[in-house]
């Protein structure tokens, strides 16, 4: 347990990487978008950007840069395998827990002053204003563990196959979507398709889907790392 602590606070040692990027750039977008849509000055203008998914993005990348580069460290100085990831995985929880906490309280203070003025809804995009505010809280923290455990995925296969790896990986991401393009458009599935995600709550979009989908990539990369070479 106190190696996986260990792990966990080592990753705040570059606390530029873990939290001055992701709030710095969130900080720039969210200012540009203020200037942007303040120098419109429409009233009945209600504008929706997709400015908060910059946090998201270089939550991302930082995710995958945390195995890759403290992997080989963490193995020279005696970590196990099982530790490392446990450690990484406690950071990443804290951090969606902590971050997210943060946005709610940016997306409420956004609402009670009509979108700082000017109707601008940059941390309360529409489908995630759902009543109940525990879903609403979960709606901004488990996409940072979706993306959080993609991330560690996609860092441990590099780790243990390497570029053939990724490169293998890429080109079954492609056949698979692409293949899944060509057998929707050759059945003419689209539109049922979109009218399926319409109907989606957006707590099934933020929460209740992307929980599915991060417990296998759990597993998956934890399987994975068990064999990853530093």
């Amino acid at each position: 347990m106190n190696r996986t602590l260990t792990v966990a606070r080592m990753q705040f040692v570059a606390w530029r990487t873990v939290v001055g990027w992701p709030w710095g750039i969130l900080a720039l977008s969210f200012l540009i978008n203020l200037a942007l849509f303040g120098a419109i000055g429409e009233e009945d203008f209600e504008p929706t950007t997709g400015g908060l998914m910059s946090i998201y993005v270089v939550m991302f990348v930082a995710s995958i840069s945390a195995i890759t580069m403290d992997f080989p460290f963490a193995m020279g100085l005696g970590v196990s395998r099982r530790s490392f990831y446990l450690g990484n995985v406690l950071h990443f929880v804290a951090q969606a827990v902590s971050y997210a906490a943060v946005l709610y309280l940016l997306a409420v203070i956004e609402e009670a002053t009509d979108g700082w003025g000017m109707n601008l809804r940059f941390f309360g995009i529409p489908f995630l204003m759902v009543e109940n505010p525990i879903l609403r809280y979960l709606g901004f923290a488990i996409p940072f563990l979706l993306l959080g455990f993609l991330g560690i995925a996609i860092a441990v296969v590099f780790k243990r196959w390497g570029m053939n790896g990724m490169l293998t990986l890429s080109a079954a991401a492609l056949v698979g979507l692409g293949g899944a393009a060509v057998l929707i458009t050759w059945q003419g599935w689209w539109s049922a398709i979109v009218g399926w995600f319409a109907d989606q709550p957006g707590g099934a979009i933020l929460v209740g889907w992307p929980a599915l989908l991060t417990l296998p990539l759990a597993v998956i990369s934890y399987l994975i790392i068990r064999r990853a070479t530093p």
